[in-house]
């Protein structure tokens, strides 16, 4: 391996893998393949509920390989059940995780207090509380569906002002829409960005796309969720490089 510049070090902090493969030994396989160019790994319900099924503690395993976790459950329910289970999402190797900000604020309030009292007891650093704006699989005609009369870039923009008032650490929102939140709320706040394409690669279903260098470019606290992108790229490791170089010239 290269070693690394300092931005491309920092670049490689900013960088998340999203483990949405078929099995937990491909997502573990990619985890070691990619972590020197990756510092991020999302496991999501897919995979964290196929690595219960095999009894594998999926995040220990991660941050054994060189990787830190989003965990991407994206937690909805009760303020109650919520805060219990950010209890259970706090231990060492998960950087953040997420809630769904339509949860409303009794229960995005516990979902932080919930983080915090269990990094204290277990002496860790707490993660940090990110909350979800609106899908990225969703666009203006899906809320409409839905009898929101609402815009898709004015509820992002409504959540995000509740995820700041509710005293979460971020939010997830779109790549395109980061830099305009930045602007408004600020660089000390974290804006996790998924529907990022690099070579016509993206997600399936992601209705709101960008590419790597424009994000970093337009928002200096984001993370982007990276995909398709890399898994579907014949050499996984000279992509997962490509993007990183790209990243880093912006920094």
């Amino acid at each position: 391996m290269k070693e690394l510049t300092e931005k491309e070090l920092s670049a490689r902090k900013r960088a998340c893998l999203a483990l949405d493969v078929p099995t937990v030994q491909d997502a573990l396989d990619l985890t070691a393949l990619l972590s020197d160019y990756v510092g991020l790994f999302k496991v999501g319900k897919q995979l964290h509920t196929a690595a219960g099924n095999e009894n594998i503690n999926i995040i220990k395993e991660i941050h054994d390989r060189g990787g830190n976790v989003f965990l991407d459950l994206k937690l909805h329910d009760t303020p109650n059940t919520v805060y219990e289970a950010s209890r259970a999402c706090t231990v060492p190797g998960v950087y953040m995780f997420n809630i769904h900000i339509a949860g409303g604020e009794a229960m995005c309030k516990k979902a932080v207090e919930g983080a915090r009292e269990q990094a204290q007891a277990s002496g860790i650093e707490a993660p940090k509380v990110i909350g979800v704006t609106v899908l990225t699989s969703l666009n203006g005609q899906d809320l409409s569906e839905q009898n929101l009369n609402i815009t898709y870039n004015d509820l992002v923009m409504r959540r995000a002002e509740l995820a700041v008032k509710w005293g979460l650490d971020g939010i997830v929102c779109p790549a395109n829409k980061a830099g305009a939140l930045e602007k408004q709320f600020g660089s000390h706040f974290l804006y996790v960005t998924p529907g990022i394409s690099w070579a016509g690669k993206h997600g399936a279903g992601q209705k709101q796309l960008y590419t790597p260098d424009l994000a970093v470019r337009d928002c200096t606290n984001s993370i982007l969720v990276l995909g398709s992108a890399i898994t579907q790229s014949k050499d996984k490791r000279l992509t997962a490089y490509e993007i990183l170089q790209v990243m880093a010239r912006e920094l």
